[in-house]
């Protein structure tokens, strides 16, 4: 094989480890204090060479580096020039007797240059949940996803709702008088990125190297099996997810419930009546930001302010993202059609297709009907303001219904 056939090669697949290989650290902690006080930057790839560094190797690294910035660490001494050394970057030689046990073992987990099925092909793209092996398609409900089925005499049921993160609870009812098996499978998609995996009580730890940010997947059943690549023949990769596995068996007439929880805080809910509790102020919080609901002659309209945008905000938001388009239109129109003044609340007579505003408050609805009358006044209880339209604070939590006309 020639010379530059040879460094192409080489190159490819030190590239393709970059690609696609990251850190296999499942348990316990990393020294990166101790990699800050040898010159390794974390923050970097680190990809660990046991062989001694021959010149044409050294060139196979220099391609490389030229498209990707990485560690280059060697534990067996150079058959290159310090010349050649000095040209790579990130690049450090400790001979092997003098690494110690420590160091050792944080390279090892930082490792990307691990052994490998190098078919390398991408088994799943999205995320998803399995209920007895089968993907589910959860309903989207006025801010959070639900599903309910029956499979091999199980029944599923599950909630995802957004609060410090993404929270599921799901739960496995046999009503059967036999044992039966259940299964369960969750996987979260993470931006393509380095990621270092640690292993905690009840909690996965994912950490990005190249940010230093952190989030946390809380659970509270040890016996899940989880996997962190979406690579099939890669334990850990740039291609990462979250994938947990559950099987177990369920006794007769039993009931088993889960929480869990995708988001930057380690804490877990165990008790229902705290999941129910955390559930139902996720939607108080939500209904609080999109506190308005319209009747309206336009139906269009209706549809679109009602429904559509509020859930399209929502599902970008569960995603960790933001549709700052949806957002901007749903303000303009929420301002189209009330707003909230010191004194109180004034709807907008303008819009002529109005028949009914909804405020949401205090985990329910006080709705005004605008009613045709040449008159022009706001009836609420028992009394009849005429030449009167502000809803006023006092008016406002004292009824739940009020009738407003803004006269012919």
């Amino acid at each position: 094989m020639q010379k530059k056939e040879y460094i192409e090669k080489m190159t490819n697949l030190i590239l393709t480890r970059l690609r696609f290989h990251a850190p296999i650290i499942f348990d316990g902690e990393v020294d990166y204090p101790l990699l800050e006080v040898i010159g390794v930057d974390a923050a970097l790839p680190i990809f660990k060479f046991d062989k001694p560094l021959t010149p044409l190797m050294a060139d196979c690294f220099l391609a490389a580096q030229k498209q990707f910035d990485f560690n280059l660490i060697t534990t067996k001494m150079p058959l290159c020039s310090k010349r050649k050394l000095a040209s790579l970057k990130h690049f450090t030689f400790i001979k092997e007797e003098e690494l110690g046990p420590s160091l050792i073992e944080t390279l090892n987990k930082l490792n990307i240059n691990y052994k490998s099925n190098f078919t390398l092909s991408k088994e799943v793209e999205k995320d998803f949940i399995r209920f007895d092996g089968a993907m589910i398609e959860p309903e989207t409900r006025d801010f959070y996803l639900y599903k309910k089925l029956a499979s091999s005499g199980i029944i599923y049921e599950m909630r995802e709702f957004l609060l410090n993160g993404r929270n599921y609870i799901v739960s496995f009812t046999n009503p059967s008088s036999e044992k039966k098996r259940a299964s369960f499978e969750i996987n979260i998609v993470l931006p393509r990125g380095y990621y270092a995996f640690q292993r905690e009580r009840n909690a996965i730890q994912i950490q990005s190297l190249t940010s230093q940010n952190a989030a946390y997947f809380n659970y509270h059943f040890p016996s899940a099996d989880f996997r962190f690549s979406l690579i099939d023949g890669l334990i850990s990769s740039t291609h990462a997810c979250i994938n947990m596995r559950l099987d177990f068996i369920m006794q007769p007439k039993s009931q088993r419930r889960l929480y869990f929880n995708y988001g930057e805080n380690k804490y877990c809910l165990t008790n229902p009546r705290d999941q129910e509790s955390f559930f139902n102020l996720s939607q108080q919080k939500m209904f609080d930001m999109f506190n308005i609901k319209v009747v309206s002659r336009d139906k269009a309209f209706e549809e679109n302010f009602n429904r559509s945008l509020p859930r399209n905000i929502w599902l970008n938001w569960l995603n960790f993202s933001q549709n700052e388009e949806s957002e901007n239109s749903y303000l303009k129109l929420k301002n189209s059609i009330a707003l909230k003044t010191e004194k109180g609340w004034v709807i907008n007579e303008e819009n002529k297709a109005l028949k009914q505003v909804c405020f949401f408050e205090n985990s329910g609805y006080r709705r005004v009907f605008i009613v045709p009358s040449e008159q022009r006044y706001l009836f609420a209880g028992k009394t009849k303001y005429f030449n009167f339209t502000t809803i006023t604070n006092d008016i406002f939590k004292k009824n739940n219904e009020i009738y407003l006309s803004f006269g012919s």
